[in-house]
């Protein structure tokens, strides 16, 4: 340690010297060029420091849009999931009596539901058994049509309206015939 400090001291007094052999003017002109460095060599560290820093706020920024969007996907996985379970519980439940069901939605709106046919056997697949009926209405509006979809749908079960076929009237067009193909959903024992 002592011979670095010697050796400093050396080298302050070489400087010392030679600048003494300077005119004023030179001294001005080593001092100004020392300066200029100087400031330059502050500035790099600056603009070092300032990229560096920088560099750490798009990264936080980065980071923080990525935990959003976890945070989003997160939500929606949750939604999701509570929706399955839900489902998963209504095939779970009781079996619907899909003629009945129909009939009493009919029944409950003043739609008089009469043409009910089974489509076939049930059908079972990927751990489900499905039962379908085809229902045939004549002369109905559709504001009453729609109720009756919305109703079907809504109650007890799985119960979903899967074709629609809809045909005009020629001597009242304000009404329709439909035919649906309505089917319920059970899980497999």
């Amino acid at each position: 340690m002592e011979q670095l400090l010697e050796r400093l001291r050396r080298l302050r007094a070489g400087v010392e010297s030679w600048l003494g052999t300077l005119s004023g003017r030179e001294r001005l002109m080593v001092t100004a060029a020392a300066f200029a460095v100087a400031l330059f060599f502050v500035w790099l560290v600056a603009h070092g420091v300032g990229a560096g820093i920088s560099a750490r706020e798009a990264r936080i920024e980065q980071k923080t849009k990525v935990l959003s969007q976890i945070g989003k996907l997160a939500e929606a996985y949750r939604r999701r999931e509570a929706e399955r379970q839900a489902v998963e519980a209504r095939l779970k439940g009781a079996p619907v009596q899909l003629m009945s069901h129909i009939s009493q939605a009919g029944a409950t709106l003043g739609i008089e539901v009469n043409d009910l046919r089974p489509t076939g056997a049930p059908t079972e697949a990927e751990g489900l058994r499905e039962e379908s009926v085809e229902v045939n209405l004549a002369r109905i509006d559709l504001s009453r049509l729609a109720h009756l979809l919305q109703s079907l749908e809504r109650g007890a079960g799985v119960v979903k309206v899967r074709r629609i076929r809809l045909s005009t009237r020629a001597d009242d067009p304000s009404l329709v015939d439909a035919t649906l193909v309505v089917s319920t959903y059970q899980l497999k024992s």
